[in-house]
């Protein structure tokens, strides 16, 4: 392995600041494995961090997978540690100081990012985290998913075929309508490093954006049978797998695979407040009752507290809405005083929605989803995640007497990806099937 004054070098030319090889090479299998989305990052970095305690980089790699695995004290634990050595000058090059500086102190726009990777491309760590803002909407107002292509534009061409990067760029392609390059991409990620779960989670929505149910149902199920299952998405792509059994009008088992893997009672992961409520408030839209909500709204209000983003949050209502009214109140309390997020006036907007048909205002709710639908990407995530405002839009549509509107807006997300549920709903909705009777 190459060596320079400092240690030792990465597979991307970069120099790591320290000199004990065995640290060094801790730290790389760690950015590896943490690139792919694996929860034994966190012990790789650790290992790291004891043979090298001075290895400032390797405290902030450990803080990201801590993160990435829902421990957010110890985080935090490990993001001081690495600004303290940054701060001392221990040890701590140019590159790696800055990469301190941008995750445990992010600057407010995309400008600081993409310049640090114009001139260090092959610092995916910092790609990483600075898609993981976007992704939340925690950064700068106008930008969107398709700003990480533009960031890694500069890595894409310093690293063709790059198995981590080509895993980051699927999700994000996809998310671009690029799916004929997304699935290209999860595919070369999957050929060099076959167990990335970013990778796997880009060719995931390939598949269902593209309305290829049964092989989402096919890989899905190869996956949970032979891959590790430490991993912050695992609650995620069981989701996605609950997903199909829903397109399929298979409620009891939408229901089993929930139950099994994402019900908060067996899933502790960051995502598990989302997944849990997005399959909920579905089957609640489709005429399903009795269901387990209780466990969902008391994981809303357990984190009501701590830093959330907009996604969270509109999932939290959905929650609180099917079983703590008042919890909705104090979260649209907090979403008022959050004055200076860019995103604010359409996340209250869905939290009104959300309250209003709850109440069984019907008109109400279209009015406030229906005035933000065109900007609904502003609570972040993926389009998938998105869709839970549209379906909530539609419903409320339905029940207030414009059915027909409610299908012309399910008619033109047909043309983004095919839905065998939203086919149903669009034929209920124009009267060829009765529709189904929904909770109130």
């Amino acid at each position: 392995m190459p060596q320079d004054r400092y240690g030792q070098t990465d597979r991307y030319g970069q120099t790591v600041s320290t000199a004990d090889p065995d640290a060094a090479a801790a730290y790389f299998a760690a950015v590896d494995q943490y690139l792919a989305l694996d929860d034994t990052a966190v012990d790789t970095f650790a290992l790291a961090v004891e043979l090298d305690p001075g290895f400032a980089a390797a405290h902030l790699g450990l803080g990201l997978s801590l993160a990435s695995a829902g421990r957010d004290p110890e985080a935090r634990e490990a993001f001081t540690a690495a600004a303290r050595l940054r701060r001392e000058g221990h040890r701590t090059s140019e590159r790696e100081a800055r990469q301190i500086d941008l995750v445990t102190a992010p600057p407010r726009t995309l400008a600081a990012y993409a310049e640090h990777l114009e001139r260090h491309p092959g610092d995916l760590l910092v790609l990483g985290f600075a898609a993981g803002l976007l992704s939340g909407r925690r950064i700068a107002a106008g930008t969107g998913r398709d700003g990480v292509l533009a960031l890694a534009a500069p890595s894409v061409a310093a690293f063709p075929g790059d198995w981590a990067l080509a895993g980051i760029c699927a999700l994000e392609l996809e998310e671009a309508w690029e799916f004929a390059a997304a699935e290209r991409a999860a595919e070369l990620s999957l050929l060099h490093r076959p167990d990335n779960r970013a990778a796997c989670h880009g060719y995931v929505h390939v598949l269902h954006e593209t309305g290829r149910l049964d092989a989402v149902e096919s890989f899905l199920g190869g996956w949970f049978a032979t891959r590790h299952p430490r991993s912050p998405l695992q609650t995620h792509l069981r989701w996605h797998h609950a997903l199909v059994a829903l397109e399929h009008d298979d409620a009891e088992a939408g229901l089993r695979r929930y139950h099994a893997a994402i019900d908060p009672g067996v899933s502790a992961r960051r995502t598990t407040l989302v997944d849990a409520a997005a399959v909920l408030w579905r089957l609640h839209l489709d005429g399903h009752d009795g269901l387990p909500w209780g466990p969902v709204a008391a994981l809303a209000r357990a984190q009501l507290a701590a830093p959330r983003g907009a996604l969270f949050d509109v999932h939290a209502a959905l929650a609180f809405a099917a079983a703590d009214r008042a919890g909705l109140v104090r979260l649209r309390a907090a979403w008022l005083a959050e004055t200076d997020r860019p995103n604010r006036g359409v996340v209250l907007a869905v939290l009104d929605g959300i309250a209003a048909h709850a109440e069984g205002r019907f008109d109400a709710a279209a009015e406030h989803l229906g005035g933000v639908l065109a900007a609904v990407s502003l609570v972040g995530g993926s389009r998938l995640q998105q869709d839970i405002v549209v379906d909530t839009l539609c419903d409320a549509l339905a029940r207030a007497g414009d059915p027909g509107r409610a299908a012309d807006i399910l008619a033109d997300r047909r043309h983004r990806r095919r839905s065998r549920r939203d086919e149903r709903w669009i034929a209920e909705l124009r009267g060829a099937v009765p529709a189904k009777a929904i909770p109130a």
